[in-house]
């Protein structure tokens, strides 16, 4: 394939755009200039739209101290979560240093939300039907987003919405480094065949189709899995499970959960626990 490219087009290597394009058979050369404006256009859009947003200082600032010291009513986040953001393993703390502002703001609102009322009770209609009281409300399939804990609830409910969005862009800004895990090699196997494959004879998904490769995370909706103690991932699966959690991205993670079994949890966090990524901000 590359040589016969370069019969039609020549070899560009190492010559401007201009003497390529000169070098370009003449029937040939408009769709060459449209083919490398598209290119370029698009090398453009991406480049905008993945580009990391600057980071507001004073939220940092602000996010920061109160992620360290806590106020009056709140704990200081690192109490669990570690001095850098970290997570704390052994406890079964998730890490925050590095995840979405996005996400992490998203979690305190769910945290700090009241379960919604299951049902509506009506009054019976009665014969005038100009006095039926009319009850007008958003219906939806998906729930605004609840997360049930009994640490974080208290906490979540006592920050402010602008505090929230503080501490997602102090945490979701910090460096970290992850330490992959020892796992056995069995383990590790059926792990990796979950994470890459899934199970689509059941209608699961690969996990890294939602949560990028090496399950490194992808935008606010999808958190990264690898450098996660893997109690608090099999923790989350559970709570989609029974219900504790219900605020995940267009129920995509409750449906996946409910074809989890117990022991494709622990293969499956297992292998993103021994996963590895370069230091990253």
């Amino acid at each position: 394939m590359p040589s016969a490219f370069f019969r039609v087009f020549g070899d560009f290597r190492g010559h401007s755009l201009i003497s390529c394009a000169d070098m370009v058979p003449k029937h040939f050369r408009g769709w060459f200039i449209i083919v490398v404006g598209l290119l370029s256009a698009g090398g453009l859009i991406y480049w905008a739209l993945n580009r990391p947003p600057p980071i507001d200082k004073i939220a940092h600032q602000v996010g920061e101290r109160l992620a360290l010291k806590g106020r009056e009513g709140v704990a200081p986040c690192t109490a669990c979560h570690g001095a850098n953001g970290e997570g704390n393993f052994t406890a079964g703390y998730p890490r925050l240093a590095g995840l979405h502002p996005g996400h992490i703001a998203k979690q305190l609102q769910d945290f700090a939300r009241n379960p919604m009322e299951m049902g509506v009770v009506m009054d019976p209609i009665p014969r005038d039907y100009s006095k039926t009281p009319r009850i007008y409300s958003d219906l939806t399939v998906f729930t605004p987003g609840t997360r049930a804990d009994p640490v974080m609830n208290p906490i979540a409910r006592k920050l402010t919405q602008t505090e929230m969005r503080n501490l997602g862009i102090y945490f979701g800004n910090l460096p970290f480094t992850i330490d992959p895990q020892a796992i056995d090699f069995q383990t590790l196997e059926r792990g990796a065949d979950l994470a890459l494959r899934g199970k689509p004879e059941y209608g699961m998904p690969a996990c890294i189709s939602c949560h990028g490769p090496e399950g490194g995370g992808f935008g606010p909706h999808f958190p990264p899995l690898v450098g996660q103690p893997p109690e608090y991932l099999i923790r989350q699966i559970d709570k989609w499970q029974t219900g504790e959690r219900d605020n995940d991205h267009l129920a995509l993670m409750q449906n996946i959960a409910n074809r989890m079994t117990d022991g494709d949890k622990l293969n499956a966090m297992a292998y993103f626990s021994n996963r590895s990524l370069e230091k990253v901000k």
